[in-house]
């Protein structure tokens, strides 16, 4: 039950708040007074009108509501719930939130390197990828394992939060993992704690010389991988490509576009406009990669993912086989606030060079539509790409062959 004294502390922390939100609002209001006296802006006075009904309804939550809250938490959800009305792509992030997304953002994040799933045959955590280089390559977990048990300890029936909290522990530091394999016995590894970089292409060659390219995201490092991979393939023999970019969620241009101009020959590759409609355009050179290629989409491929697939059809550089994709046409520019947080505001939209928004039309539309279900992709997902389990893959081997 709230106290008296907890509802006086919340109460001064809330009145202090307003106080300062008020006398700041008195500093803008006499501001804005001398600002439209000399310019006759009234669209500024419009704005304040605006900020002094929030104020307006935080004062009343203070002097009225009978219930407990917590200042930061209610400003946060405000402030949330009001980027997240622009649009679909914008948000507001907290400051925790906001380090998170620092700690992948650049295709690295601390941890041992495995990517897991339930495995309730077993009783643990069942290791469907290892980031090469990480923790756990090192001491020798592959694809398959089912971790049993951390320091001594079972994980059966642990939710993910709870094993991610058994596992979390200082860069350095090492953890005894337990896991059971194909051979049927069970193994203790020490696994070392370490920063792991997610490596967001993985490439191989397909039966026929056909090189397989998927990009999971076009992030950090990813065209930079994507051009090693093209490279590494093409000395090895690859006579046609396949580039994967199902379920990408897209990515930063300064990542994209090295790829364009990589592949594609002289012309328009990506063309931004900001929001007073001005076009920015970024053009590749005459050296590209002549190979015939397809490039494989889903419902899942967002922005940069579903651009790619639209140059490259665009160019008669490839085929394209999946499904329809989302239509994100817009440019996120991620502003950091004194708070700690950030703000994730949509700034700009981009068009292919044939000048069409993905998002005006819906989607890119792929020449040749295949639909999977959720599970048939997960599926093949998992055990690496092959045909005989992958009709979207399939299709893009005939269409080489």
């Amino acid at each position: 039950m709230e106290t008296c004294k907890e509802k006086r502390v919340v109460s001064v922390k809330f009145t202090l708040t307003l106080v300062i939100i008020s006398s700041a609002l008195t500093a803008i209001l006499l501001s804005l007074y001398f600002f439209v006296m000399f310019t006759g802006d009234s669209e500024v006075i419009e704005q304040n009108d605006e900020m002094s009904r929030f104020y307006e309804v935080l004062d009343l939550v203070n002097r009225r509501f009978i219930g407990n809250y917590d200042i930061d938490e209610l400003t946060d959800i405000a402030l949330r719930a009001a980027v997240d009305s622009l649009d679909q792509w914008s948000h507001y992030m907290t400051a925790v939130e906001y380090a998170a997304f620092l700690e992948t953002a650049d295709n690295t994040y601390a941890g041992i390197g495995v990517e897991v799933e339930n495995d309730e045959q077993i009783g643990g955590i069942r290791v469907v990828n290892v980031h090469r280089d990480s923790g756990a390559y090192n001491a020798g977990i592959v694809v398959g394992d089912v971790i049993t048990a951390v320091d001594g300890e079972s994980i059966e029936g642990f939710s993910f939060a709870e094993i991610r909290a058994a596992l979390r522990r200082p860069i350095g530091d090492t953890a005894d993992l337990t896991v059971f394999r194909a051979d049927g016995e069970f193994h203790l590894l020490t696994v070392r704690y370490d920063i792991v970089f997610r490596d967001p292409v993985s490439f191989e060659m397909l039966e026929g010389n056909i090189g397989y390219v998927q990009v999971r995201n076009f992030d950090e490092r990813s065209s930079e991988r994507f051009i090693y991979a093209v490279n590494t393939l093409i000395e090895q023999g690859a006579v046609a490509f396949i580039y994967d970019v199902r379920s990408n969620p897209g990515g930063r241009v300064n990542e994209i576009t090295p790829i364009l101009d990589f592949l594609l020959p002289e012309g328009d590759i990506f063309v931004a406009v900001n929001r007073s409609g001005v076009e920015h355009i970024t053009t590749s050179d005459e050296n590209m990669i002549d190979i015939p290629a397809v490039v494989l989409v889903n419902r899942f491929s967002f922005s940069g993912a579903e651009f790619f697939a639209a140059m490259l059809s665009e160019f008669d550089y490839a085929y394209t086989v999946g499904s329809q994709t989302t239509g994100k046409n817009r440019m996120q520019t991620t502003i950091p606030l004194e708070s700690g947080g950030a703000l994730v505001l949509s700034t700009g939209e981009y068009l292919t060079r044939n000048r069409v928004s993905l998002y005006d039309v819906g989607g890119f539309t792929p020449d040749f539509i295949i639909e999977l279900t959720n599970e048939e992709y997960r599926e093949a997902l998992s055990l690496g790409p092959d045909p005989d389990i992958d009709p979207q893959l399939e299709k893009a081997i005939y269409l080489l062959t």
